[in-house]
C-alpha cells in the first residue's frame, strides 16, 4: 500500500510539473506574438510616405484642425476646412473614424488631407522648395501661354517658358509631356508658375559642358544647322554651337550661305579654333584645295577661258576653274592702249580668253595675260611711216614733257614741248580727244617709240663753222640741239 502511494504522489508531482512548463510554454508564446504583432504595426505606421492612403481614429477637434491616431505611436493631422461638406458642416466628431491622403510626413508631424489634389500640391510644393524637375502635360492655350496638369493639379507655363527659342507655333505643344521647373508657388497652390525652357536650360549646359570637353581643335565633328545669317551657318554640336564662316564652305566663292545650306541639315566640319565657347569650324578644310588639283592640270603658257570676277585698279581677278582665281594686271590688259582702269576693257561677268602667263604654286597665285593674245599693231604699222609723213591722230593724253597723240590702236607718238615752243602750239587737257595733224619726225622701231612734230614746223639753218676758235661754240650748240631733238630723254 505504502509503495502505491509513493507511486501516486510521484505521477503526481511530475504532472504538476508538465503542466507549469505548458503555462510558461504558452506566456512565451503569446509575450512573441504580441511583440511580432507591436513590431509590425509600428513598422507599418513607419513605412508610411507622402501619397498613401491611411486610416484612424478621431482623438481631438479644435476650431482648425482635427487630430489623429493611426495606430502605435504615429498621430496625424488634417486640415478641418479639407473635411466640411457644401454648408460648411463637419460631419466627423471625435471617436470616429477618418481616412486621408498623406501630405506631409516627418520625425515631427504627419498631415493627411481629403483629396489626393493637396497630396500633389504638397509634392509640388517641395519640388519648388528644391528646384526638382516635375512632369506635366500641356492641357491647353490660353491668354500668354498654356495650362499645365501636373498629376491634377493645374499649373500655368509663360509663353516665353516653354522653350529655347520663339515659340511661333503653339499648337505643336498640345498633350506634349515634358519636365517642367516650379519656379512660382503661392497661395497654397492656387498659383503655381512652370516652366519647361529651364529644365531645357540645364540639360543643355550639362551638354555643353561634356561637349566642350571632348572638343579639340582639328577634330572632325557633326552637327546639326540651327541658324542662317547673311555670314554664315551656326552648327549645333550637342549643347554649344559652332560657326561656320561663308568663306569656310567651299572652295567656290560663296554669295549667301542659304546656297549651300538648310536649317536643319546634318554638316560634317573640322574644328578650326576653339576659344573660350566660340569655336570656329570648316567644311572647306575636308575639301582637296582645287587649285592643287588646277595646277595639276594646267601649265605657264596655256589659254584659258575664265569668268571676270572683280575689277580693281590694278587689275581683274578671273575665275579659271570653280574655285581658282588669277590675276590679270591692268599692264596685260591691251597692247599699247592706255587704260585707268580694266573696266574700259573688260565687264565683271563676262567670259574672256586669257593666257597663262606665270604659276606660283607656293604662294597660290597665276597670273594672265589678255594682251599676249592680241597681235602687236608695231609689227605692222612701222611699215607704214616713214619720217616726213604727215598724218591724223587724236590726242590721247597730256605729259609735263608734252603731248601722246594716238596715231593707230596700241601705237602712239609723241609730240614734245620742245617742239611745240617754236610754233606757239599750246594744248591743255581740254584738247583730249581732238583730232590732229602732225609730222613724223623720227621712227626708233627698237624701241618702239614714236616722236612727232607740228606739221609748221620751221627748218633749222645748218651753222656753218669760219674758224676753230668759234668750234667749241657751236658743239655746245649742237649738243644742245640734239637734247632738243630727243623727245624721249625726259622719260
Amino acid at each position: 500500500m505504502e509503495n502505491e502511494k509513493l507511486v501516486n504522489q510521484e505521477e503526481i508531482k511530475e504532472e504538476t510539473v508538465q503542466a507549469e512548463e505548458a503555462k510558461e510554454t504558452v506566456a512565451d508564446e503569446n509575450e512573441e506574438n504580441f511583440e511580432q504583432m507591436l513590431e509590425e504595426s509600428l513598422g507599418n505606421i513607419q513605412n508610411i510616405s507622402v501619397g498613401d492612403k491611411v486610416e484612424g481614429d478621431i482623438i481631438n477637434i479644435t476650431d482648425s484642425l482635427i487630430f489623429v491616431s493611426l495606430g502605435g505611436k504615429r498621430d496625424a493631422y488634417a486640415e478641418k476646412n479639407d473635411y466640411v461638406n457644401k454648408e460648411g458642416e463637419l460631419d466627423l466628431e471625435v471617436g470616429g473614424r477618418i481616412s486621408g491622403y498623406v501630405v506631409k510626413i516627418s520625425d515631427g508631424e504627419t498631415v493627411i488631407s481629403k483629396s489626393l489634389v493637396s497630396v500633389n500640391k504638397r509634392v509640388l510644393e517641395e519640388a519648388f522648395e528644391e528646384k526638382i524637375p516635375v512632369q506635366g502635360k500641356v492641357s491647353s492655350i490660353i491668354k500668354g501661354g498654356f495650362n499645365i496638369d501636373i498629376n491634377g493639379v493645374r499649373a500655368f507655363c509663360p509663353l516665353s517658358q516653354i522653350d529655347l527659342g520663339v515659340v511661333s507655333e503653339t499648337k505643336k505643344y498640345i498633350n506634349k509631356v515634358s519636365d517642367f521647373l516650379v519656379i512660382d508657388f503661392q497661395q497654397n497652390g492656387r498659383n503655381i508658375v512652370v516652366s519647361r525652357r529651364k529644365v531645357l536650360e540645364a540639360q543643355r549646359d550639362k551638354l555643353k559642358k561634356e561637349t566642350l570637353a571632348k572638343l579639340e581643335e582639328g577634330a572632325i565633328v557633326k552637327g546639326v544647322v540651327t541658324r542662317l545669317t547673311n555670314f554664315g551657318a551656326f552648327i549645333d554640336l550637342g549643347g554649344v554651337d559652332g560657326l561656320l564662316h561663308i568663306s569656310e564652305f567651299s572652295w567656290n566663292r560663296i554669295e549667301s550661305p542659304n546656297e549651300v545650306l538648310n536649317i536643319g541639315d546634318e554638316v560634317e566640319a573640322k574644328v578650326l579654333k576653339i576659344k573660350g565657347n566660340k569655336i570656329s569650324l570648316s567644311m572647306k578644310a575636308l575639301q582637296e584645295n582645287p587649285f592643287d588639283i588646277a595646277i595639276r592640270e594646267i601649265n605657264e603658257g596655256d589659254v584659258v577661258n575664265c569668268r571676270v570676277l572683280r575689277n580693281l585698279a590694278f587689275g581683274s581677278f578671273v575665275e579659271i576653274v570653280p574655285g581658282v582665281e588669277g590675276l590679270i594686271p591692268i599692264s596685260e590688259m591691251s597692247r599699247g592702249r592706255r587704260i585707268s582702269n580694266p573696266s574700259e576693257i573688260v565687264t565683271e561677268g563676262e567670259m574672256v580668253e586669257a593666257q597663262i602667263l606665270k604659276i606660283k604654286p607656293n604662294a597660290r597665285k597665276i597670273s594672265l595675260s589678255l594682251k599676249s593674245l592680241q597681235p602687236d599693231p608695231w609689227d605692222t604699222v612701222c611699215d607704214d611711216l616713214n619720217v616726213g609723213d604727215e598724218i591724223n591722230g587724236i590726242i590721247e593724253s597730256i605729259a609735263s614733257f608734252g603731248v601722246f597723240i594716238k596715231i593707230t590702236d596700241g601705237v602712239s607718238g609723241l609730240l614734245p614741248n620742245v617742239k611745240m615752243k617754236p610754233v606757239n602750239l599750246v594744248l591743255t587737257k581740254d584738247n583730249i580727244g581732238e583730232e590732229i595733224q602732225v609730222r613724223i619726225a623720227r621712227v626708233d622701231r627698237a624701241e618702239k617709240r614714236i616722236s612727232l612734230e607740228p606739221t609748221n614746223m620751221p627748218e633749222q639753218p645748218v651753222k656753218r663753222v669760219e674758224n676753230k676758235g668759234d668750234w667749241r661754240k657751236y658743239k655746245q650748240e649742237k649738243s644742245q640741239e640734239v637734247m632738243e631733238d630727243n623727245p624721249f630723254a625726259n622719260l
